[in-house]
């Protein structure tokens, strides 16, 4: 996947893969993404209740995502339903997200993290009490979109051109952040189960950055 755009899910579908598609010409491409774009919008409606209802009863501060999934084929754009709160902000703001010198590519961060993530019910099902060296430019099957959704900024920098990332904040977590935040489950584990995460589970995350650097 283009490192730049690693988070092109959060932007937009294109990450939204057409998994049936083959190479015959009359294969129906606009009705499949037609048919995809539908499942997620239905995915997305059903699951908004639960999580604002979670947001009201255990979140009430907490502040909505304002960016959009733009339905090309529904022609409409839905939020991406994701809230959050920022609990403290950073203790060291001199870590500073930016591309590499060509500009085809986002520096990726090496974190010291301690974080949760529960179901609605509040049951706990992934942890990490101590802190542990975390890479977002690795591949890990821990590391879901909301970690860059919630880790990047909304946009940076280059050129003195904006490079939008789609990130919840200006600035993006830094060490001393703590940040909690609910995302639908397109965002997390989408439709694959994990050990103790049921498949369409949207999750709360909790981080808390230890250390971050390039």
């Amino acid at each position: 996947m283009n490192k730049l755009f690693k988070t092109a899910l959060v932007i937009a579908l294109g990450s939204f893969v057409l998994s049936s598609c083959n190479n015959k010409d009359t294969f129906d491409y606009e009705g499949e993404y037609l048919k995809q774009e539908q499942t997620l919008d239905s995915l997305l409606s059903a699951q908004k209740v639960k999580i604002e209802a979670y947001k009201n009863e255990f979140m009430p501060n907490a502040i909505e995502d304002t960016l959009t999934n733009n339905f090309t084929y529904l022609n409409k754009k839905v939020k991406r339903g994701i809230w959050y709160v920022v609990e403290s902000q950073p203790t060291d703001n001199s870590y500073s997200y930016s591309l590499n010198a060509t500009g085809t590519a986002i520096t990726y961060p090496k974190l010291k993290l301690k974080y949760t993530a529960r179901l609605l019910d509040d049951t706990i099902v992934e942890s990490d009490v101590v802190g542990t060296d975390y890479n977002l430019g690795v591949n890990s099957t821990k590391i879901t979109s909301i970690w860059y959704i919630s880790f990047f900024p909304y946009s940076i920098k280059f050129n003195a051109n904006d490079i939008i990332l789609g990130g919840l904040t200006k600035d993006g977590l830094k060490k001393g952040s703590k940040f909690k935040v609910i995302t639908p489950s397109y965002y997390a584990y989408g439709s694959s189960s994990q050990t103790n995460i049921p498949a369409n589970s949207p999750l709360v995350y909790e981080f808390e950055v230890l250390e971050i650097t390039n």
